[in-house]
C-alpha cells in the first residue's frame, strides 16, 4: 500500500505553521518531521525533543473491470470486483534521553480480490485475501549532530485465506469448491540512516529485510461430485494438514528532502523491492506442493516526487506522485497475482489545529495496467485469456498528528 509522512517546520510563516502533507507516498524516507518517522525511516525519531504521536486510518477503494474467455471457444465473460480496505495505522515517538530514542509503529497491509462465481479464471483462483499486521519497535541514536541511525524488529501476523473451484468430474454436479484458511506470525528486522545535511536538506536510507511466514490451517472441500471426491481422497488431499509459506520481499528506500528559502520544500524518494522473491503462497499438503510456487516476477522500481507549501499560518497543501513499474512480464503473468506498473497522484492537505495538534487528509488516484494474461491448459477445458479493460482506484488517509513536532 502507499506511505504517507507529514512535514512539519515551517520557515517565514508567523503563528503555529508546522504542518506539510505528502500524498501519493512520496517523502517516506527523508522528511522525518512527524511521529510517521517511526514507521518509514526509525533514524529519524532522533529530531524530536518530546514525545509525538499519530493515528490514521486509511481506506483503499478499488474498482476493477475483468473481461476474459475460458478456452479457445469459450464465450467472452465480464467480471466486475469493487473492494474497500480500511487499515488503521498508530505511530509513537518518545526520546529517552538526549542521545536515544524509542519508537513504535502498528500497521498492516495486504493484497484481496474476490472474482466470483463465474469469472473464467476460476479453476486457478476465485478468491483471495492475504493480510499483513505489523508491529515495528525501533530504537535510534544520535550520532552526532548530522548523522542519525536506527534499528528496529518486525513483528508480523499473517493471514490468508483463498477460495478456487473444482472440475467434478461427473457432468451436472457443476463445480466443486476448495477453501483454505491459514495464519501465523514471523519476525523480520529493519536498519536505517538520517543524515542531516543543514536545518533545511536531509537523506535517508531505509533496509527492510525479509520476511518469510510460515503458515498453518486447514483445507475445506464442498459441493464435490462422488468421483472427485473418491479421486481426492485417494490422493489424501481430504482431511489433509496445510502448510503455506508466504514471502514478503526485502526492500531498500533512499530519499532527499529539501526545504526553500520560501518555505516550499521537495521530496524525491527511489525505491527497490526485490520482488522476484516474493512468494504470495506456497501451499503444501501432507507436505507435497499443491500449487505451482515458481513465479517469475522480477525486481520492483519505484520513483516519487512531492511539492509541499503553507498557504497561511495554519493550512498546508501538497502534491505528490509515484511510478511503480512493471513487476512482471505479460508472458509470465498468471491469474494468482494479476500486476503491472502503476501511476499514482495525490492531493493533501494538513490543518494545525492547535500548537500540539494537526489534522490531515490525502487522497490518491491509483491508475493500474491492464495485465494481460494467459494461463496454462487446464485438461478438458483450455487456457483462461483476458485482462483488465478497467482498473482505477482511490486511496483516502486520515488522521491526527499529536504533539509538538521535531525541533
Amino acid at each position: 500500500m502507499p506511505r504517507v509522512l507529514w512535514i512539519l517546520f515551517l520557515i517565514g510563516c508567523s503563528g503555529y505553521g508546522h504542518a506539510r502533507p505528502y500524498p501519493a507516498g512520496a517523502g517516506s524516507a527523508a522528511s522525518a518531521d512527524s511521529a510517521a518517522t517511526a514507521g518509514n525511516n526509525p533514524a529519524g525519531l532522533t529530531r524530536f525533543d518530546s514525545r509525538n504521536s499519530r493515528y490514521g486510518v486509511s481506506g483503499f477503494f478499488s474498482d476493477n473491470t475483468w473481461k476474459g474467455q475460458l478456452g479457445a471457444n469459450g464465450p467472452t465473460i465480464e467480471s466486475d470486483d469493487d473492494e474497500e480496505t480500511i487499515i488503521p495505522s498508530g505511530n509513537m515517538v518518545l526520546p529517552l534521553n538526549d542521545d536515544w530514542y524509542f519508537g513504535f509503529t502498528i500497521l498492516g497491509f495486504g493484497f484481496s480480490e474476490d472474482f466470483g462465481d463465474d469469472w473464467v479464471g476460476r479453476y486457478f483462483m476465485q478468491e483471495y485475501e492475504l493480510l499483513y499486521v505489523s508491529a515495528f519497535p525501533s530504537i535510534a541514536y544520535r550520532v552526532n549532530d548530522q548523522w542519525s541511525v536506527a534499528a528496529s524488529a518486525a513483528v508480523t501476523y499473517t493471514s490468508y485465506e483463498q477460495t478456487k473451484a473444482i472440475l467434478n468430474l461427473e457432468p451436472g454436479f457443476g463445480d466443486g469448491q476448495l477453501e483454505i484458511d491459514a495464519d501465523g506470525f514471523t519476525v523480520g528486522f529493519s536498519v536505517s540512516a538520517l543524515y542531516e545535511y543543514s536545518n533545511r536538506t536531509r537523506f535517508g536510507l531505509v533496509y527492510k529485510s525479509e520476511i518469510d511466514a510460515e503458515l498453518d490451517g486447514d483445507a475445506d472441500f464442498k459441493n464435490l461430485s462422488p468421483s472427485t471426491e473418491t479421486v481426492l481422497d485417494a490422493a489424501g488431499l481430504l482431511g489433509a494438514s496445510i502448510d503455506i509459506d508466504s514471502r514478503s520481499p526485502q526492500s531498500m528506500n533512499a530519499g532527499l528532502y529539501h526545504e526553500f528559502a520560501n518555505a516550499g520544500a521537495v521530496t524525491f524518494d527511489v525505491a527497490w523491492i526485490d520482488f522476484s522473491r516474493f512468494t504470495l503462497s506456497e501451499i503444501y499438503v501432507n507436505g507435497n506442493q499443491l500449487n505451482e510456487g515458481d513465479l517469475d516476477y522480477d525486481d520492483i522500481w519505484a520513483l516519487s516526487a512531492s511539492y509541499t507549501r503553507p498557504v497561511s499560518a495554519r493550512l498546508s497543501l501538497g502534491i505528490g506522485a509515484m511510478y511503480i513499474d512493471d513487476m512482471v512480464s505479460d508472458d509470465k503473468r498468471t491469474l494468482t497475482l494479476r500486476l503491472d506498473d502503476a501511476w499514482i497522484l495525490g492531493v493533501g492537505a494538513e490543518w494545525q489545529w492547535t500548537e500540539t495538534r494537526s489534522l490531515f487528509a490525502m487522497l490518491s488516484y491509483i491508475q493500474i495496467g491492464d495485465a494481460p494474461i494467459t494461463t496454462d491448459s487446464i485438461a478438458g477445458i483450455g487456457s483462461a485469456t483476458g485482462k483488465y479493460e478497467d482498473r482505477s482506484s482511490v486511496l483516502l488517509q486520515i488522521g491526527m498528528n499529536l504533539g509538538p513536532g521535531p525541533r
